[in-house]
């Protein structure tokens, strides 16, 4: 067959005698009919484009090589098998198990996966680009991304990945593909901020909104982190509290009374029993009650998030 045969051809070729004949071959029986090559990248593939194949167990094979791309693969069981370097773009996987399964060096691009088991399975250094996973049993632990992808890619990997964590209940999954979604986007307005030739308007909005992501990890790690949004509240009222002692905001009164004092004004609790004195210090108590308002807002905000994964 022509790499450039059409989708619609290359299915109508699958006759039931052919498709029998790659199951026997995919099996490691002999079949009855020739099963078509072709030759990719200085490699030759068995070309199974356009195959559907339904409800039969494949279950230990190794499959080294294969072209699925475009293929049909349903109520399928690949347990325990190894796929090695094989394609599988845009091919459409419903109710298969993978359960032990592994998936290495294979190409993955713009794939769809349903109702698919892959407990215990692994996808170890392939590409995933665009592929989709509904209602599929697949945990973060079985992911090993490839370290030469973009990181665009893995923004849009990890996306869809944490979409379907969600979907299964899986949220401590959900929590760290949504903070590597997070990482790897601003990884990419980083290259933006680098890139030769880019216009200095684009170039000043990448590097605004990376400065904004880089302190809103450091904050609380885009809300995925709340201990860190702890720290810096701690550090923010030590900080303003030092900087009013400084200013000797609070007459005849220590440095901790001066922590005192912003403590309560942080927190928006506001005894009254102590008071800053000058323009300076009430500005600054001002600005920290404002600050204590959107960290506490914050928090509560994280907080909320982590509760309702529970």
């Amino acid at each position: 067959m022509n790499p450039t045969d059409s989708v619609a051809q290359l299915r109508a070729r699958w006759t039931p005698e052919s498709t029998a004949a790659a199951i026997r071959r995919l099996q490691g029986q002999a079949p009855a009919l020739e099963t078509p090559t072709m030759e990719f990248e200085g490699r030759t593939l068995l070309d199974l484009r356009g195959i559907r194949i339904e409800q039969t167990q494949l279950d230990g094979a190794v499959l080294r090589d294969l072209n699925l791309r475009w293929a049909t693969v349903r109520d399928v069981g690949f347990m325990g098998a190894t796929l090695i370097g094989c394609n599988l773009s845009q091919a459409n996987f419903a109710e298969c198990y993978f359960r032990r399964a592994t998936f290495r060096d294979c190409s993955i691009v713009n794939a769809k996966f349903s109702a698919s088991d892959f407990s215990n399975g692994h996808l170890e250094h392939c590409r995933l680009d665009f592929s989709t996973f509904t209602g599929c049993e697949l945990r973060l632990d079985d992911v090993t991304f490839r370290r030469d992808a973009p990181p665009q890619t893995l923004a849009r990997v990890c996306r869809n990945l944490k979409l379907n964590a969600m979907s299964l209940g899986h949220f401590t999954d959900a929590s760290e593909l949504a903070y590597a979604e997070r990482n790897y986007e601003r990884q990419v307005l980083r290259q933006q901020i680098l890139a030769p030739g880019s216009a200095p308007v684009a170039r000043l909005r990448s590097l605004a909104l990376w400065l904004d992501a880089v302190l809103f990890n450091w904050i609380w790690g885009y809300g995925e982190r709340p201990w860190r949004l702890t720290l810096a509240m701690t550090a923010a009222i030590l900080a303003f509290g030092t900087l009013q002692y400084s200013l000797n905001a609070v007459p005849g009164h220590d440095w901790w009374e001066h922590i005192y004092f912003s403590g309560i004004t942080f927190l928006t609790i506001g005894y009254g029993d102590l008071a800053p004195v000058g323009f300076l210090p009430r500005l600054l108590a001002m600005v920290e009650g404002v600050a204590g308002i959107l960290f506490i807002g914050m928090l509560i905000a994280s907080a909320t998030k982590k509760i309702m994964y529970r």
